[in-house]
């Protein structure tokens, strides 16, 4: 969300090459995004199927905008050489990610159903193998995060 909020806000401003929307992206919402996919495909894997038939559509359209996000970031962020801003890619680019955070919410949603209302059990098993790797992966994660805002606020 807060992606989102940055995407806006830099609306009609003076491009930074990044700056804090690089930051906010790379370091926070990929690492979680990644972590809880692998979670959910290690605990359900028993509803993949299932849950991928209903959130197909979608996931297609979470990518192809993606795809066009891309293409602005890279427009935006490393080949826009003014730093005068382009308000129709800003635009654009920030419209992406609302358009992105509605699919995912709505993909986090009926996957939620489909756990809670169907007929899937945890796999039991793996938790010993899991819990681990979560206390390992907090810090991996929050030690990087502090030293970059740290740094960044300097």
């Amino acid at each position: 969300m807060f992606e989102l909020y940055i995407s806006f806000r830099r609306i009609g401003k003076p491009l930074d090459k990044g700056g804090e929307y690089l930051h906010v992206t790379w370091e926070v919402t990929h690492t979680f995004l990644i972590l809880s996919l692998n979670y959910f495909m290690w605990l359900y894997s028993s509803a993949i199927v299932d849950v991928a038939k209903a959130v197909f559509a979608p996931l297609l359209i979470f990518g192809a905008i993606f795809i066009v996000r891309a293409i602005l970031y890279l427009y935006l962020f490393y080949l826009k050489k003014s730093t005068k801003p382009n308000l129709l890619a800003d635009w654009l680019f920030a419209v992406c990610h609302a358009v992105m955070i509605i699919c995912i919410s709505y993909v986090t949603f009926i996957t939620a159903q489909s756990v809670l209302h169907g007929e899937y059990q945890s796999n039991q098993i793996l938790l010993p193998l899991l819990y681990p790797g979560l206390f390992l992966m907090i810090p991996l994660v929050s030690v990087p995060l502090y030293f970059l805002y740290k740094t960044s606020h300097r």
